[in-house]
């Protein structure tokens, strides 16, 4: 009896591309690199896949498991792909196998916390993905949802901070344009064939190009890398035929009625914008003086007060003690009040 093909459980695509989820475009990445037939099954809710999660791969009886998040679910259903379809990666060396190893370290830890800080701690990244993933299902759950997933991706990453993440995206994806330009006939990472690591980094680049849900510090990090374009160019015009989504570039008419539409609370954070945040500036001399002088003064005052209560073996009020620190207290004021009379 034959295997049926594999089944791609994914969630619904727009902007051009075929899923608004990155993480299933690396899983659609690796079926469509493999060049062995598939089909997908859309869904416009977790619940429709037999995992409860997407992405997910389903070959006869073996089903991918669902993971903690699409991210973690997609490399599963990479790896069911990967024993029940093609290897991708069956002819890399060991010192490449090094290096993928490394490089998809850096794509878990950096590209994804960034793709998914974008998507869910990022307010207008949240708009536009939510207007696009969960426009189909039915009130309360287009808001309970994602309004569920938001909170609790929030609570993930609240102790990073968003410059930091984006600068790790950044960095990570100069490197591997410095592996790509190192060698002018490398089409992959590892050469003219591809691996799974090319379709782990083809899910996040298909989404920065193309989703007016990246963040666009990492939109224009792609667009202004000549060997990223060139990359994701290749892989679409020989892999995705048919489907060649462009980079998101709105129109002045739809920039100036996304301004009058979208309310400030909804504008991309100084951070996703690429801007840096003013560090502190160094004081200067005449400042450092006047702050020395100041703590000295304040020593000086104290020593004054510790020393008059313990040889005086008295008290203060609060009103003699401003009064020794050149305040003033009642009986002064109401003798500048005689004075006036």
């Amino acid at each position: 009896m034959t295997t049926p093909p594999p089944t791609l459980y994914q969630w619904p695509g727009a902007w051009g591309l075929p899923s608004v989820s990155p993480a299933c475009l690396q899983v659609e990445a690796y079926m469509r690199l493999t060049q062995q037939g598939f089909t997908v099954v859309t869904c416009s809710t977790p619940s429709k896949s037999p995992t409860g999660n997407l992405p997910a791969l389903e070959r006869g009886t073996d089903i991918s498991p669902g993971g903690s998040n699409d991210f973690a679910s997609a490399r599963n259903a990479i790896q069911l792909a990967k024993s029940s379809m093609k290897d991708l990666d069956i002819s890399l060396s060991p010192s490449q196998r090094a290096v993928q190893l490394a490089f998809a370290s850096l794509i878990q830890h950096r590209l994804e916390v960034a793709t998914e800080y974008s998507i869910w701690c990022e307010k207008h990244g949240y708009r536009e993905y939510t207007k696009a993933a969960f426009s189909t299902q039915p009130f309360p759950l287009n808001h309970v949802v994602p309004w569920s997933m938001r909170r609790e991706a929030l609570r993930r990453y609240a102790h990073l901070k968003s410059e930091e993440v984006y600068d790790g995206a950044c960095e990570v994806l100069a490197a591997v344009a410095d592996r790509l330009s190192s060698n002018s006939a490398n089409r992959f990472l590892f050469g003219a064939q591809p691996s799974s690591l090319d379709a782990l980094l083809l899910g996040h680049l298909l989404f920065y190009r193309s989703s007016p849900a990246a963040v666009p510090v990492l939109k224009d990090k792609v667009a202004s890398t000549p060997a990223l374009n060139a990359y994701v160019d290749h892989a679409l015009a020989h892999f995705f035929k048919g489907q060649a989504p462009q980079a998101f570039i709105p129109t002045a008419a739809q920039g100036d009625a996304e301004s009058a539409s979208t309310s400030a609370s909804f504008a991309w954070s100084d951070a996703a914008k690429g801007k840096k945040q003013a560090k502190p500036t160094e004081p200067t001399a005449a400042e450092k003086e006047f702050r020395r002088k100041s703590w000295w003064w304040l020593a000086g005052a104290a020593m004054t007060t510790v020393g008059y209560i313990l040889f005086s073996n008295r008290y203060l009020s609060v009103e003699q003690l401003q009064g020794m620190l050149g305040g003033y207290d009642e009986d002064d004021e109401e003798e500048g009040d005689e004075d006036d009379e």
